[in-house]
């Protein structure tokens, strides 16, 4: 009787041990919208017209509020997408069409998921219509991606933003002046929200003009600043080149369009590889209104790097700007 009170008294202690073992084990479910956070490389493949397409890919997950994230995709095409909702370790999106006045592309209606694949890899896929010749073209990417670590000069996406940047460029006016104008970030006071001043050397009346933009991985957007624009613009990573994007702001069509992506602009400044947009605004001259045209020169890293007026406006407007120093 003994013995055998004593073989149950070992194993009990056995059970009770091994119920204090650490579980161990990958959970997905466990993830959080934090963990997407980044940006991820890895092959996402589809079939299409009959064959299999491999492509390279970059996806990069960011924080665009409090609650929610964005991300880029780099692919054949950069697309950009919104979070849908985050629910037992899945990330849910919609993924946005870069052509929605195209009359292929109207059933657009493409969105996808991530999910953990291991602590440092994840799935992707995305699926739904995209743009086709019969009006809609289904279309499913899968990929396995893991995190990378990439060099700051080759990050595809608008990242100058940052409070203390500043910029002073040369800069000639209609009247035929050769002056200098100096823009200063003073806060981020939000997501991606930029606030600074601008000082100029040119004799005009606003020697301390505020400005401010958006400068978010997706998109930079002009919303106040006379010297680029006196309507809000928003020069988006995910334009197509030649695709004019319009936008009705106070009663006024602005255009958008990415005519270049890979210029070399040398200035005083250093040689920078930029994207060119044309962007045309309504302005009043007198009793009447013409279409001013202009040009910008875009750098993921540095910011706007040139800028020409096609008709300025007065004797005062801008005729063109060159990036000449930097503190960053």
């Amino acid at each position: 009787m003994t013995r055998y009170i004593l073989i149950m008294v070992l194993t009990a202690s056995l059970f009770s041990f091994s119920g204090c073992k650490k579980k161990t084990g990958f959970d997905p479910m466990s993830k959080g919208a934090s963990d997407f956070i980044g940006t991820w490389q890895g092959v996402m493949t589809t079939f299409k017209n009959n064959k299999l397409v491999k492509v390279n890919s970059d996806v990069m997950f960011y924080r665009i509020s409090t609650d929610y994230l964005d991300g880029i995709i780099f692919m054949n095409q950069s697309l950009v997408f919104h979070e849908f909702q985050v629910l037992n370790g899945t990330l849910y999106f919609r993924v946005v069409c870069n052509d929605p006045e195209n009359s292929t592309c109207q059933a657009w209606n493409l969105s996808g998921y991530a999910i953990f694949a291991e602590d440092a890899k994840i799935n992707i896929r995305i699926s739904g219509n995209e743009c086709g010749p019969f009006g809609s073209e289904y279309i499913e990417w899968n990929g396995t991606l893991v995190k990378a670590q990439v060099p700051a000069d080759s990050l595809p996406y608008n990242y100058f933003g940052k409070a203390t940047n500043s910029w002073t460029y040369k800069t000639l006016l209609k009247r035929g002046d050769t002056c200098q104008v100096t823009r200063q970030i003073m806060i981020n006071p939000s997501f991606y929200q930029v606030d600074g001043s601008s000082s100029q050397t040119c004799g005009l009346s606003w020697p301390l003009l505020p400005f401010k933009w958006n400068v978010s991985p997706a998109e930079f957007t002009i919303n106040n600043d006379s010297t680029l624009g006196l309507h809000p613009f928003t020069f988006p990573v995910n334009a197509k080149a030649g695709v004019v994007y319009s936008t009705i702001v106070y009663n006024d069509t602005t255009t958008v369009t990415l005519v270049d992506t890979n210029l070399t602009v040398t200035t005083p400044a250093g040689s920078f590889l930029c994207r060119r947009f044309k962007y045309t605004e309504p302005v009043g001259v007198g009793a009447s209104r013409i279409r001013r045209i202009a040009w910008l020169w875009l750098n993921y890293k540095y910011g706007v790097i040139r800028q020409e007026v096609v008709n300025p406006v007065d004797s005062t407007d801008l005729k063109t700007q060159e990036l000449i120093s930097k503190t960053f």
